[in-house]
């Protein structure tokens, strides 16, 4: 039972990584950043790693071979 429960609060963790990646992406562009910085690049790779870890726990991967 207790492998259940961790591998429940590692997904959770995907999850609030993606859903935190998500809201800085937003915050960065309501506050009208720009898209071209190097700020925005950074933003938008953890958003692209955050986004591939969580796929993979389904059997999917967006970053094959990068």
């Amino acid at each position: 039972m207790g492998d259940k429960s961790a591998r429940k609060e590692q997904l959770q963790a995907k999850i609030d990584r993606v859903h935190a990646a998500r809201i800085k992406a937003e915050q960065f562009i309501d506050a009208g950043g720009d898209l071209n910085s190097t700020e925005a690049f950074e933003i938008g790779v953890e958003l692209s790693l955050a986004s591939d870890d969580l796929s993979s726990e389904f059997g999917h991967t967006t970053l094959k071979g990068i």
